[in-house]
């Protein structure tokens, strides 16, 4: 085919690709995120008293979520391409939807701790997931926007956690003998396993799987050949060598600190916002609601700054932008007792925050060529963030308030490292790009396809090959 009809049906598979993958994770990442996070308004119910937790026990339910999400981050990533993205994602996604559901059953701290535990297991199979899933099919400079309109759903939770959390608990408090927070559980919960269920039939697998229905002839070899010649395939599930590449490559390491900085106050954030509004004087319920109005904002420009990302193909800048952001929003909120001024600085520091996961994983997706050396990179970037998110959901206790100086200081401190790391990692690539110009020439070409073609292949260290930035 020509240079012009390839160009034609590369953007019918794009758009293809766009319309019927793209909105189907958002949605299954927004359920994911409700799942998650839905202890937070749950709180705020009667769920401490009902299970009668006493000192840490509470503290210790928000924890273990993330013991069981970091042991079994690089698993699961391994597990998409052996078992198929839709395969893993769908049953992932009905065990967790099982889980999230029976905290509404629970009586007891050990109950509640249990299904935690799991839930953040069976979670794994959609955060980490998805991120390698979509670079099987889009290129580095599509990646980051398709990738914050995915974890961009994250802040439509946010926001819809609170109006349904206001509604639950208002309304349903006591109905048919449940407990208001019991009914959040089943209803955030339930919408879940169908999803999964449908997931299994609507997910494509990978370019070289699908069939006919979906893609035709010409649009299935353009997928193919879009893989080749971004050097993003490989003739096997799993490469040792790859394996160990992604954990010793020092430039992933700067990208695990940037993520751990931004995983200390995202975890917090998340789940502390409607305890924090409360204490700033207002009622429970009408601390969901205004809890709301920050995502709203943080979901504007997790699109906004991610398209730009992807425009430039720049994202160290990006993320030292943001993060900045951020930074101010914790001096707000510890610099002053203005209520105003207080909740300024919440939704500066959701602004600043949620835009950094699209931005690191496509940026650690785009520098690390393979699958296994991809997958593993992206599972240890979340696995080394949700480490540090443990101490993010233990800075936030019940006798700092109503100031919680001790938490903001702490996330104030990791988002500097995160920024800082940012600006570090950028002028290590940029300094590698440009020895390699110098050394080989300014590469007019990114066609990688004779790299995949080869024996020993050369993956980043092909002379064609230059970091995004």
């Amino acid at each position: 085919m020509s240079e012009d009809e390839r160009k034609i049906i590369e953007k019918r598979l794009v758009r293809k690709i766009d319309l019927r993958v793209i909105p189907w994770v958002a949605l299954l990442y927004l359920m994911l995120s409700l799942d998650r996070n839905n202890i937070g308004n749950a709180r705020l119910g009667t769920l401490e008293k009902d299970l009668n937790l006493v000192g840490n026990e509470y503290y210790t339910a928000l924890t273990i979520f993330f013991a069981g999400y970091v042991i079994f981050h690089i698993p699961s990533n391994l597990m998409v391409k052996w078992l198929l993205p839709s395969r893993w994602i769908s049953s992932t996604m009905i065990l967790w939807g099982i889980c999230s559901i029976c905290q509404s059953a629970v009586h007891n701290a050990s109950g509640l701790i249990a299904c935690r535990f799991w839930l953040g297991a069976f979670e794994t199979g959609v955060g980490p997931s998805t991120p390698l899933f979509l670079s099987f099919w889009y290129q580095r400079e599509e990646l980051a926007s398709r990738v914050a309109l995915y974890f961009g759903s994250s802040t439509v939770a946010g926001a819809f956690s609170g109006a349904i959390a206001y509604a639950v608990l208002g309304n349903l408090d006591g109905d048919h003998g449940i407990a208001g927070w019991r009914w959040l559980f089943i209803i955030e919960a339930a919408p879940t396993i169908l999803f999964g269920l449908m997931s299994f039939f609507i997910l494509p697998n990978l370019p070289e799987t699908v069939g006919n229905r979906w893609l035709t002839p010409e649009e299935k070899a353009v997928a193919i050949e879009r893989t080749r010649k971004s050097g993003n395939t490989d003739n096997k599930p799993f490469d040792k060598n790859q394996f160990i590449g992604a954990i010793v490559d020092h430039r992933n390491w700067l990208a695990f600190i940037i993520y751990i900085g931004l995983n200390v106050s995202l975890a917090s954030y998340s789940v502390f916002l409607p305890t924090i509004i409360r204490d700033l004087g207002f009622s429970a319920l009408n601390a969901q609601l205004l809890s709301i109005p920050p995502y709203v904002a943080a979901c504007a420009l997790v699109f906004i700054v991610s398209w730009n990302s992807d425009r430039t193909l720049q994202r160290g800048y990006h993320v030292a932008s943001v993060s900045a952001l951020a930074i101010i929003g914790y001096i707000f909120l510890l610099a002053t007792e203005n209520v105003g001024v207080r909740y300024a600085g919440a939704v500066l520091v959701a602004c600043g925050i949620y835009p950094i996961i699209p931005l690191t994983l496509s940026w650690v997706s785009n520098n690390n060529l393979g699958h296994t050396k991809r997958g593993v990179a992206i599972a240890c970037t979340s696995l080394c963030g949700q480490c540090f998110s443990m101490l993010g959901t233990q800075i936030y206790k019940t006798e700092d308030g109503p100031r919680y100086v001790r938490g903001h200081a702490v996330c104030l401190v990791f988002m500097i490292l995160a920024g800082i790391s940012a600006i570090t990692l950028r002028f290590l690539l940029k300094r590698e790009n440009d020895r390699r110009d110098k050394e080989y020439g300014v590469s007019d070409s990114v066609d990688l396809s004779e790299d995949v073609d080869s024996e020993e292949r050369l993956y980043e260290k092909n002379p064609k090959f230059r970091y995004a930035l």
